[in-house]
């Protein structure tokens, strides 16, 4: 058991809520910081606030508006552009949005810092890098050595950037989150953020084939 004082990047997802449930079980002293990006499904900040009080964790929302004006031409940051109904997030979507992991890693690293910090967790999974290569490994290692000349001097040593279910696939990560006690209820994954999952978007179609796989009854309630 560690005592590791631990940074989660928490959406308010499956991911990255199980990830926080996870590191509060090892016994970690665990926070959490979410961005809001003025992102369409800013209702996943409302999921990432209930899975804090229920860990009782303090949960710092980073407040970065102005970055869904830059990123026009997106279904996630642009009104003007419809979130598709398709089965994947395929490598070109309009759902992919190119540099935001690297923005919004970069913001919360530095809450880290500032925190005190030994670790910086994200909720990557196996199967994001084929869509998102800004949550491979390979782009972690390099994020954490562009950290460490950056504070070079400032922090000895810096937090550590880690992804710690990165070997995981979605369905794994059902599992294990139903072995911690995770309410699926109180998760968000629809991209188009209205009163219920939609059930047809990318995402929606991503946690309904988990939970199939998983073989775990999937209590969402999906408007189609």
């Amino acid at each position: 058991m560690t005592s590791a004082k631990t940074l989660v990047v928490l959406s308010g997802g499956i991911d990255s809520v199980v990830l926080a449930h996870a590191c509060k079980a090892e016994g970690r002293e665990v926070s959490a910081i979410a961005i809001d990006y003025g992102q369409r499904h800013r209702k996943e900040l409302e999921y990432a606030g209930r899975a804090a009080g229920k860990l009782n964790i303090d949960l710092t929302v980073a407040d970065l508006g102005g970055y869904s004006r830059l990123m026009r031409g997106f279904s996630l940051t642009d009104a003007d552009v419809t979130v598709p109904d398709e089965h994947y997030t395929r490598t070109g979507s309009v759902n992919v949005v190119p540099n935001r992991n690297p923005v919004f890693m970069t913001v919360a690293y530095a809450h880290a810092v500032l925190a005190g910090a030994q670790e910086m967790c994200l909720g990557f999974l196996a199967e994001d890098a084929a869509t998102a290569p800004d949550t491979s490994p390979a782009f972690l290692t390099a994020f954490n050595a562009m950290e460490a000349r950056a504070l070079e001097g400032l922090a000895d040593p810096p937090p550590r950037v880690t992804a710690p279910l990165l070997t995981l696939r979605k369905a794994d990560v059902l599992r294990l989150g139903t072995e911690l006690g995770v309410d699926w209820r109180e998760t968000w994954t629809c991209f188009k953020g209205e009163r219920f999952h939609c059930g047809s978007c990318a995402s929606c179609h991503d946690r309904r084939n988990a939970f199939a796989e998983a073989d775990l009854t999937d209590p969402t309630r999906y408007q189609r």
